[in-house]
């Protein structure tokens, strides 16, 4: 098995998807987290100016956290066991980063009657579209009582995790999945996976 090093801020953002898949495959790695404060010095140093950075025997540095994801979900085996639950995982994927993207932008939206706007929409227009798709889309494997893809975690579902963390906003989405029984199901499902509880239970508590 390699020697992983993965560098990303200390947060979960782009870079937790990763850290989920060593939990969930029980491979060791070095977490090396970046304070926001040092990362103008270090990032001129880096590949492209960006984080998550993956670094595989010492040797390879991988680049850009979709890459780093199919990377690690074809080594662990939560890739599918073919080229269609491959491509069954990315439609996944895609839907789920889509809607991570405008959460973390309305996240950061200093203006807070724009943040409010941006989540409203979130909550009200973009959301609901997507997550009638994917409810549908769960429910074509064995009616919804298994995973996105076969009959053990993906990356699809892995993803699903890390931003349902962002998407159930407390205090404001609290039941954004009440209405998507399946979604529900799975994401509890999913969650109480031992090692993936473990991690959530004991990774650092970041505002991000």
């Amino acid at each position: 098995m390699p020697s992983f090093k993965l560098t990303y801020f200390n947060g979960r953002g782009r870079g937790e998807n990763a850290r989920l898949m060593f939990a969930a495959a029980g491979v060791p790695y070095e977490d090396n987290r970046i304070e926001f404060k040092d990362w103008p010095q270090m990032k001129a140093s880096t590949p492209l100016g960006s984080m998550p950075i993956l670094e595989v025997d010492g040797k390879q540095k991988l680049v850009e956290s979709k890459a780093i994801n199919r990377y690690m979900a074809r080594e662990f085996g939560f890739y599918g066991k073919d080229n269609m639950e491959s491509t069954r995982i990315d439609i996944v994927t895609e839907i789920i980063d889509d809607m991570w993207s405008k959460l973390v932008e309305a996240n950061f939206e200093k203006d807070e009657a724009k943040k409010e706007e941006l989540f409203t929409k979130i909550f009200t227009e973009t959301a609901p579209k997507k997550l009638e798709f994917l409810e549908q889309f769960l429910g074509e494997n064995d009616g919804g009582k298994s995973y996105f893809v076969g009959t053990s975690i993906t990356l699809a579902d892995i993803d699903f995790i890390h931003v349902m963390s962002y998407y159930l906003h407390p205090g404001k989405n609290d039941n954004g999945l009440d209405k998507y029984p399946k979604l529900k199901a799975l994401l509890q499902r999913a969650s109480a996976n031992e090692k993936i509880a473990a991690w959530i239970a004991e990774r650092p508590v970041t505002p991000f």
